[in-house]
């Protein structure tokens, strides 16, 4: 993208524009937000989005599920990650290591942690990125609606 086409694209002048990357300007939030906002689009047009890569037949558990149902489920499914819901709210998440010696009939709500992070079907591959350096898997959302799973084996 030129210096013409991201100025016109937030409304400003090539150079004000010009100033600003220099450093001669320092820009108002929200014209600062309105070039960041361009740059981003521009980066991600054309970029897949998380509907390409993710996982749709997600497995989810109930809070009052055991871990031996979980363990059950990670063994059929080849799965490493279960969102856990309750009364169809998304309240936790497990992951195959917190099974390890766990009891049975042990509810997963009891040992379960945070919900993973959600995010909408359209968001670009390369803004999911950060977020699964630090979470295990990021939940996919259609309307309010889990439809998918997102883990680091489907970036690579």
């Amino acid at each position: 993208m030129t210096q013409n086409e991201l100025a016109a694209k937030v409304g400003i002048s090539q150079s004000l524009l010009t100033k600003i990357e220099r450093g001669r300007v320092v820009p108002n939030y929200n014209a600062a937000c309105a070039i960041f906002d361009a740059l981003d689009e521009a980066e991600s047009a054309g970029e897949r989005s998380l509907s390409d890569v993710m996982q749709k037949n997600v497995i989810v558990l109930e809070a009052t599920d055991t871990a031996a149902k979980a363990i059950r489920l990670a063994k059929k499914h080849s799965l490493s990650q279960f969102p856990i819901l309750e009364r169809n709210r998304l309240v936790g998440a497990i992951t195959t290591n917190m099974l390890i010696g766990r009891r049975g009939g042990e509810a997963v709500k009891t040992f379960m942690r945070e919900p993973f992070p959600t995010l909408n079907a359209n968001t670009p591959v390369s803004m999911a990125r950060n977020l699964l350096r630090q979470y295990p898997a990021i939940l996919v959302l259609v309307g309010g609606s889990v439809v998918g799973i997102v883990t680091a084996e489907d970036m690579i």
